[in-house]
C-alpha cells in the first residue's frame, strides 16, 4: 500500500535503506495519512468531503444554507470540509519532508529537514518505539530562521501498525495556534486531537476533540466539542456525527445555531441525517430536532424540523411551519426511514456511531509529544 498520490508519491523511494537502527521505509510507513485519518460522509463525493478549504468555499457554502438543497447534509459537510483541512495542514508538509533523506540521532530517532514551505521551516521527527509503536512530532520555526529554539510542536502522533503500511490504531493532533505563532498569515487557530483505529480493506473509526477550533474564524465559527466518524469496506458506508454552527432554514433571521447533527450515507442509495439544535433564534429553554434524506444524486426528498422544551418528550414536540418537505416514505430504502432520532447532549460525547466496525482509543486532550 502507497500513500495517497497527492501526499506521498515516492516518499519511500528516494530513502536510503536503513539509518542507524530503524528502516527508513519502515518508518515511513508507519505515519498517518489523509485518507486514513480524515471523516468521510459521501464517499462518492470526495472533493465535497475532502476538498482544501479556503474562506471562499465557507462563504458560499453557508451561504447556499437557504432550504432549497439537502441543508443538514450541508451544514454537516462543512465542519467536515473543514476539519479536513486542518489535517493537510499537517499531513502535507510531513509527506513532503520524507521524500528527502533522514538524519540519524540516537534514541532510535530520525530526523527530516529543516525544509523551507511557503508560511514556514519546518522539522519532522520520528522515533521508533516499543513493539514497532513509532512516534513523530512536527515542529515549525518562522521562514528565515536559524534558532532551533524558535522551533513550535505543530503536529504529533503515534501508529502501532497492523502489517498494511498507514494502517493500524494510533493518535494524532494538531496545533493551529503554533503554526499561527510561527506563520502569521496563517488564518486557523485552535486544536484538534483524534485517535484511529483501522479495521482491513480500507475500514476505519475515528474520534476527534476539536478545542476552539476553525480553519478562519472569520468565514468558520469556531468549535469546541466531539466529532466521530466511521468508513465501511467494502460497502463503502458511512457515518459521522458533527457539531457546528450555521443558520437553520426557518427561523427568523441569519443568527447561527448550534447543529449536532448525526448523518449517514449508503452509496448507490442516498442518506440521512437526523439533528438537535440551539441557540441563535430558537427560544431559551427550547430545541429543534429534526431529520433529513436524500438520494443518490444528494437531492433532498424529505425533511422536518420540530421545536421541544427542554425536559419535554419528542412527542409533545410542535412541528416548525413550513419545515416539512415530502415524507419519510420518499427516503430511498428502510435503512434510512423511520422516526425523527436526534443524538443526545451538546456534542461533547466521542463515543463511536452505530454500526462501528470497532471503537478508536481515547483521543488525546492536548497537543503534546511523546518524546
Amino acid at each position: 500500500m502507497r500513500w495517497n498520490k497527492t501526499l506521498a508519491v515516492g516518499a519511500a523511494l528516494v530513502l536510503s535503506t536503513a539509518c542507524g537502527g530503524v528502516d527508513d521505509q519502515e518508518a515511513v510507513e508507519s505515519l498517518p495519512d489523509f485518507a486514513g485519518t480524515s471523516l468521510e460522509i459521501n464517499a462518492e463525493a470526495p472533493a465535497q468531503d475532502g476538498a482544501a478549504l479556503i474562506a471562499q468555499d465557507l462563504r458560499e457554502t453557508e451561504a447556499a444554507l437557504d432550504g432549497e438543497g439537502a441543508a443538514m447534509l450541508e451544514g454537516a459537510r462543512m465542519q467536515v470540509k473543514a476539519l479536513n483541512d486542518a489535517l493537510r495542514q499537517a499531513l502535507v508538509p510531513v509527506a513532503d519532508l520524507v521524500k528527502k533523506s533522514a538524519d540519524a540521532k540516537p534514541g532510535d530517532v530520525l530526523v527530516y529537514g529543516p525544509q523551507d514551505r511557503a508560511n514556514a521551516t519546518f522539522k519532522l521527527t520520528v522515533r521508533k518505539g516499543v513493539a514497532k509503536r513509532y512516534q513523530w512530532k512536527l515542529e515549525a520555526r518562522p521562514l528565515g530562521s536559524t534558532d532551533d529554539t524558535a522551533y513550535k510542536l505543530v503536529a504529533a502522533g503515534a501508529l502501532k501498525r497492523d502489517g498494511e503500511a498507514h494502517r493500524g490504531r494510533g493518535t494524532l493532533a494538531i496545533s493551529l495556534d503554533n503554526l499561527k505563532a510561527v506563520a502569521p498569515s496563517f488564518t486557523g487557530q485552535g486544536r484538534l486531537m483524534m485517535s484511529f483505529a483501522h479495521h482491513g480493506q480500507g475500514s476505519k473509526s475515528l474520534a476527534y476533540r476539536l478545542a476552539n477550533f476553525t480553519p478562519n474564524p472569520t468565514a468558520h465559527e469556531a468549535v469546541t466539542g466531539a466529532f466521530v466518524g466511521h468508513k465501511l469496506q467494502p460497502s463503502g458506508i458511512t457515518r459521522a456525527r458533527v457539531l457546528g454552527a450555521y443558520n437553520l432554514p426557518h427561523t427568523a433571521t441569519a443568527a447561527k445555531e448550534k447543529v449536532l447533527t448525526s448523518v449517514r450515507h449508503i452509496p448507490q442509495l442516498g442518506g440521512r441525517a437526523d439533528l438537535r439544535a440551539w441557540g441563535g433564534d430558537i427560544p431559551a429553554n427550547t430545541f429543534y430536532v429534526g431529520s433529513a434524506c436524500w438520494d443518490v444524486q444528494e437531492k433532498e426528498v424529505f425533511r422536518v424540523l420540530f421545536q421541544c422544551t427542554d425536559g419535554s418528550r419528542l412527542e409533545s414536540c410542535t412541528e416548525v411551519a413550513g419545515s416539512r418537505v415530502g415524507a419519510v416514505q420518499d427516503c430511498r430504502g428502510p435503512e434510512l426511514r423511520g422516526d425523527v432520532t436526534p443524538p443526545v447532549g451538546t456534542g461533547d460525547d466521542a463515543s463511536p456511531e452505530p454500526g462501528n466496525p470497532g471503537a478508536p482509543d481515547e483521543a488525546p486532550t492536548d497537543v503534546t509529544a511523546e518524546f
